[in-house]
């Protein structure tokens, strides 16, 4: 299955699909996963590749949010990520994102100037008590489609 750029949806993409990743209903969290007992590690915590899997997930769905007036132009990768885990977790997780070390109007500006980027962004997973359990930086370097 190949999802074209301008229809992308990032809980379409098979893998995300089959995790049951979900578009938070209110406006404070990007996704959340619940918990599920195939989740679940050799601990009883939810495995560190399911919450790796949300933190990815949520931090292309905040550049499509970002960049959505020209996101048929665009063709974003993830060149480098970076984890802290924090805690164990359990429940329903959620996911926050920000760009770090850089801004929309930057990027914006080396896409049109140069017809690629890189950035930054920062994610972050909470639980349902709102404790930290995972922080990632993913490094994306995005170009301009040339037409």
């Amino acid at each position: 299955m190949v999802i074209k750029q301008k229809d992308m949806d990032i809980l379409e993409i098979p893998f995300h699909r089959f995790l049951n990743l979900k578009k938070h209903s209110g406006e404070e969290f990007i996704f959340e996963a619940a918990e599920r007992p195939e989740y679940l590690n050799h601990l009883g915590t939810i495995h560190a590749c399911v919450q790796l899997t949300l933190a990815e997930a949520s931090s292309g769905e905040f550049l499509l949010q970002e960049f959505n007036d020209i996101k048929s132009e665009l063709i974003p990768v993830v060149r480098k990520t970076e984890a802290k885990y924090h805690r164990p977790a359990n429940g329903i997780l959620f996911s926050k994102a920000a760009f770090e070390s850089t801004n929309k109007s930057n990027v914006l500006h080396d896409l049109s100037n140069k017809k690629r980027a890189l950035l930054k962004v920062k994610v972050e997973i909470f639980d349902e008590q709102k404790d930290k359990k995972l922080s990632v930086v993913f490094d994306w370097f995005i170009t301009k489609i040339q037409k």
